[in-house]
């Protein structure tokens, strides 16, 4: 199966369909964040906790899995994401 690239910051999938939400770099390279999290070289919401980002997706995917569902994905995945990974 073909690992399909995402957001290092939120983990929103750059497929296909959310192809057009890959941020721009200020040279204009693709970047490895979404526009949701990162426009012109940098974090929208800089200060933002990894705890803070997984509530603030967590409504937005439980939509289709439930909030629950969510909340498990999202805190196994987001520390494994460049954003959030420990130094």
């Amino acid at each position: 199966m073909k690992e399909v690239p995402m957001c290092q910051s939120c983990g929103l999938p750059f497929n296909e369909e959310h192809e057009h939400f890959i941020a721009k770099e200020p040279d204009g390279s693709k970047s490895i964040y979404c526009t949701n999290c990162y426009k012109d070289g940098k974090f929208l919401h800089p200060n933002v906790t990894l705890e803070e980002m997984t509530d603030m997706i967590v409504p937005i995917l439980g939509q289709s899995m439930g909030e629950e569902k969510a909340r498990q994905e999202l805190t196994a995945l987001l520390p494994t994401l460049k954003r959030w990974k420990k130094k």
